[in-house]
């Protein structure tokens, strides 16, 4: 990794350490009734961020689509739409209010998720050829 990267990745630790810590004191003074609302209120924003998330490496991979050729360009049109159906599921997952339930929100998850592996070790051996 190179030093831009490690910044990066720093500040993003330092940045989720401060929301922690602030949540963690926000749950310390309020009563159990709040809790649940807060923790709640977390939970609906964190999946609608979570899935924005995945929405921008879709986009990232899509575009990396155009700029490549041939079985790389194949891998990643497979990339953008496995991060764009992971991010939908995160919106789903909020309507449902559990990535396990009902069973094919599970099953939806665990084959992008097993996309996302298979992805992985394409590229794992492309690039260590």
């Amino acid at each position: 990794m190179n030093k831009n990267v490690i910044i990066r990745l720093c500040l993003l630790l330092i940045f989720l350490g401060v929301i922690f810590i602030g949540l963690w004191l926000i749950l310390q003074n309020s009563d159990p009734v709040q809790q649940a609302e807060i923790l709640e209120t977390v939970y609906r924003k964190g999946n609608y961020i979570e899935a924005g998330i995945w929405f921008i490496f879709a986009g990232a991979f899509a575009i990396s689509a155009i700029k490549n050729r041939d079985l790389v360009r194949l891998h990643r049109i497979v990339a953008t739409f496995t991060f764009l159906l992971f991010g939908l599921s995160d919106i789903v997952e909020v309507q449902t209010g559990a990535w396990w339930h009902p069973w094919w929100l599970f099953v939806w998850k665990s084959l992008c998720v097993l996309s996302m592996f298979c992805l992985l070790i394409f590229y794992l051996k492309i690039r260590y050829k």
